[in-house]
């Protein structure tokens, strides 16, 4: 019974939505064969193992009626649910990112994008938000679903369409984050955010605007490939107190870029912090030119707000 997980708990390791666990018990009978104490359904290893497989079925295509009764079949000529570990499912290891320890929702989401069921990603981000602010829920969850898909693409070359529909939702959560209290006493300065320009990985530039608008800082995102002409003159008309650049990979990190915006930011008339972001620019000493790096979203988010 130490095991057993309440229906909120078992939906979010699923990844699957709580109406739906309650659909599939109520239409084809693979639901909590246990009850707490005090009469509460609870989900035991063995049930935990049944949906798994059944989740698995129905994101091959199978219609959940007969994916059901393949569940309950296969668990009951081949799953003893005292030996069922409700941690470890019996999916393919090749339909699982690698995510690694973490939260039951990191689990959820995982599957749930490997099933693209968009909605139920976007849905269990945007609750991971609320719970936990922006840097919270990128560290908790969008962070290790993106590193573990990349190391997915890396092991199979394959599941192109996993990686783009999650970068998509992950983008859609943090664009919804709501905007913060903005003192109006004074007019704040924005902070400018761009990539460098053959960088096409811009999700944690989006990562630290939605985390700015949270905390009310005015910002101004270039996004991914901005040619340094364009960040230079953004820099110049907007005159803001200060300008990250990010580099996901070294061969993205252009030293003579930096330069160019160090050397614009110390010509312009109003103080304009010059920041390197992303472990493009650990490596060759660029970062000379800048005011410092921002190792992490949360050092970013510290660092532009004091």
């Amino acid at each position: 019974m130490s095991d057993a997980l309440t229906p909120g708990a078992a939906a979010r390791l699923l990844g699957v939505a709580p109406a739906t666990l309650r659909s599939w018990d109520r239409r084809y009978g693979i639901g909590p064969r246990e009850r707490s104490p005090g009469g509460h359904r609870r989900y035991g290893p063995g049930d935990l193992a049944r949906l798994r497989t059944l989740c698995r079925l129905v994101g091959e295509g199978l219609p959940p009626a007969e994916a059901a009764r393949q569940a309950l079949d296969t668990a009951s000529g081949s799953v003893h649910e005292d030996a069922a570990d409700a941690n470890v499912g019996p999916a393919p290891a090749d339909q699982d990112l690698p995510v690694g320890a973490g939260p039951a929702a990191l689990q959820g989401v995982a599957r749930a994008a490997m099933r693209l069921d968009a909605d139920l990603v976007e849905s269990l981000l945007e609750e991971r938000l609320r719970e936990s602010g922006v840097v919270g829920a990128w560290e908790e969850l969008a962070q290790p679903l993106l590193y573990g898909m990349g190391r997915k693409w890396e092991a199979t070359r394959t599941y192109v369409e996993v990686e783009h529909l999650l970068s998509w939702c992950v983008s859609s959560a943090l664009r919804r984050v709501a905007a913060g209290p903005v003192d109006g006493s004074t007019r704040v300065r924005p902070v400018l955010l761009a990539c460098t320009p053959r960088e096409m990985h811009g999700l944690p530039v989006e990562a630290l605007a939605a985390a700015l608008r949270e905390a009310g800082s005015p910002y101004r995102v270039l996004g991914p490939c901005t040619p340094v002409e364009a960040t230079l003159r953004a820099l110049r008309r907007l005159g803001p107190r200060a300008l990250v650049l990010w580099s996901h990979a070294p061969k993205q990190a252009d030293a003579a870029v930096l330069a160019a915006a160090a050397r614009a930011a110390a010509d312009a008339p109003v103080d304009t912090a010059v920041f390197t972001a992303g472990p493009g620019w650990r490596e060759g000493g660029a970062t000379r030119f800048a005011h410092g790096h921002l190792g992490s979203l949360r050092d970013a988010v510290a660092a532009l707000l004091r």
